[in-house]
């Protein structure tokens, strides 16, 4: 995971700083939310919030008027869970006493790194499919309002998940992108008996992260350029005025992007 995590960083800060026109890649920061729940813990729904934050590079394999074909790889802080609130207002006390309210809180912390293809309209969107390989860093479970002795290395979480992804982002400004990512866990995170409030043994459960994920996207490098001359395209009846027109336009933004590269010297 360390090794991934530098060599990406690596080609984030040579893709961060490059503007030649020959670009191959581009790279991109993301933050965002999840809203999670893991099937087969006997709890139903996405109540559990977590923090999606990292960095990716993307790479065109193909090209075609406004249309490419794009692999990108991310690295990616990933929190998942699942919560539910007091279910027994009045409490209920099992044979050794306790008090059982029902409710419950897992928080887990994973170190993601998702590669996925894209089909991308530069102007519009992109549509995209993936796996990704997250590691198991930190684990917090709270059962009735009370922590239990589970950790991310005391054996009853599996620390390797495999996921499948689905992923959807809309340009909404320039190289700022809105993002809807959908995961779900292919490998069991963790296999768990259930009792029911008499001690009766309800069976083994197999659970999976279940989740959907809303980011926002920055791509540092993307060539606004040609999305100047898509949005200028010509129209009407006088193409040498359109062609002054886009040419004043790049300018304009050139002269926009050489003054954000002063500020940040």
């Amino acid at each position: 995971m360390k090794k991934i995590i530098s060599i990406l960083a690596i080609a984030f800060t040579l893709v961060s700083g490059s503007n030649t026109r020959a670009q191959v890649f581009l790279g991109e920061a993301f933050i965002g939310t999840n809203i999670c729940q893991v099937d087969g813990d006997m709890i139903m729904g996405y109540f559990k919030p977590g923090i999606n934050v990292g960095l990716g590079v993307i790479t065109p394999v193909w090209k075609k008027n406004n249309f490419s074909l794009d692999l990108s790889l991310e690295v990616v802080f990933n929190q998942k869970g699942s919560k539910q609130g007091v279910k027994y207002k009045d409490g209920v006390v099992d044979e050794d006493g306790n008090i059982l309210t029902g409710e419950y809180d897992l928080s887990m912390n994973y170190g993601e790194v998702p590669f996925m293809i894209y089909f991308t309209d530069k102007k519009f969107a992109s549509a995209g499919v993936g796996v990704s390989y997250a590691r198991l860093m930190k684990v917090k479970e709270y059962e009735h309002g009370m922590p239990t002795n589970v950790t991310a290395s005391s054996g009853e979480f599996n620390q390797n998940e495999y996921n499948i992804l689905a992923d959807v982002k809309i340009r909404v400004y320039k190289r700022l992108k809105l993002g809807f990512r959908y995961s779900y866990s292919m490998n069991p995170i963790r296999t768990r008996e259930y009792f029911d409030l008499q001690g009766n043994s309800l069976g083994e459960k197999k659970q999976y992260n279940n989740l959907f994920t809303f980011r926002l996207t920055y791509v540092f490098n993307e060539r606004l350029e040609d999305l100047v001359r898509e949005e200028y395209r010509y129209t009407g009846d006088n193409p040498k005025f359109h062609d002054m027109e886009v040419e004043k336009q790049i300018k304009k933004l050139k002269r926009k992007q050489q003054r954000e590269e002063r500020r940040n010297k």
